[in-house]
């Protein structure tokens, strides 16, 4: 069965998944902010969220592409996208021993339907210095990094002047703000999975015949590999006008291997699609399933 899987991100986010190394975990961590508090030998940097002390010892901290810059490897996390809109940061004081940090977030599929998520930190340093995770000033709202300065400042390498070909750049992706409420439960794994079916098709009948399917045919199955109990909490039909030839499927932050299980299930061509939030989406739903005209 051929699927049509188109990704956004995520700055979602997220989230976490079920079944696999980055999502066997029912926690991960969420980022709602950074601060950077001075010292006079020794400085802090805190990540503000949500975090889980057991999965600390997996943060790594490594050099970066050049001397000036040092990695920050968090993973099972992602960033609060409607508390941390921006991605880079370089309101530090003057002198200071950071000049800029960068946040990226890196969800990818991997083999068999496996989802691994993780936040990147990079930090464009002033100088030299010793930066150490202190899992003993961490707590499950904020994480704490020391910054002990080495006192040889690093000299920024010149930028390099890049010739871009307008026409063959990608489009922005949406970004995907979201909703406190689906911002607390991204990094937990919940244990239903609610699904609407709605027919986005002219034959009658379909989202009653894609239901049935799932709920009483696939339903094993599918719980099987989400690892949540599956309920259908909404059956109906769309307006006319938004007849889709393909059946469509609209996921939450936390949700995309259950859209890529229900995708696999589902007979026919899909496309899956984290959900918008101009949608109007009932905040209980979790995959929303448009049924098109190729469902047979």
């Amino acid at each position: 069965m051929k699927l049509l899987i188109k990704y956004l991100f995520l700055s979602l986010t997220i989230l976490a998944f079920s079944g696999g190394p980055a999502s066997a975990a029912n926690s991960g961590h969420m980022l709602d902010n950074i601060e950077l508090i001075p010292g006079e030998k020794t400085s802090y940097l805190t990540l503000k969220g949500y975090f889980e002390p057991e999965l600390f010892q997996e943060i790594s901290i490594r050099p970066g592409e050049s001397a000036q810059e040092t990695m920050v490897v968090i993973p099972n996390a992602f960033i609060n996208n409607l508390l941390m809109p921006d991605r880079e940061f370089d309101q530090f004081p003057v002198g200071n021993m950071i000049r800029q940090i960068e946040l990226e977030e890196d969800i990818r599929q991997e083999a068999g339907n496996q989802v691994s998520f993780l936040v990147n930190l990079k930090l464009s340093l002033a100088q030299e210095m010793e930066i150490s995770l202190e899992i003993e000033k961490s707590t499950p709202r904020q994480l704490t990094f020391s910054l002990i300065p080495s006192g040889r400042l690093i000299t920024p390498e010149p930028e390099k002047n890049e010739v871009t070909d307008v026409l063959n750049q990608t489009p922005p992706e949406e970004s995907v703000l979201l909703h406190p409420v689906f911002a607390m439960l991204a990094y937990r794994q919940p244990i239903r999975l609610n699904v609407s079916v709605l027919n986005a098709s002219r034959h009658v009948g379909g989202a009653q015949r894609l239901a049935i399917l799932l709920e009483r045919q696939q339903r094993r199955r599918i719980e099987q590999r989400v690892g949540m109990r599956l309920e259908v909490i909404n059956i109906s039909s769309v307006q006319e006008q938004m007849i889709l030839p393909r059946t469509k499927i609209y996921y939450r932050p936390n949700m995309l291997k259950s859209a890529v299980t229900l995708a696999d299930i589902i007979p026919g061509e899909q496309t899956v699609e984290p959900m918008p939030l101009n949608r109007g989406t009932k905040p209980t739903t979790d995959v929303e399933i448009y049924v098109g005209q190729n469902f047979e």
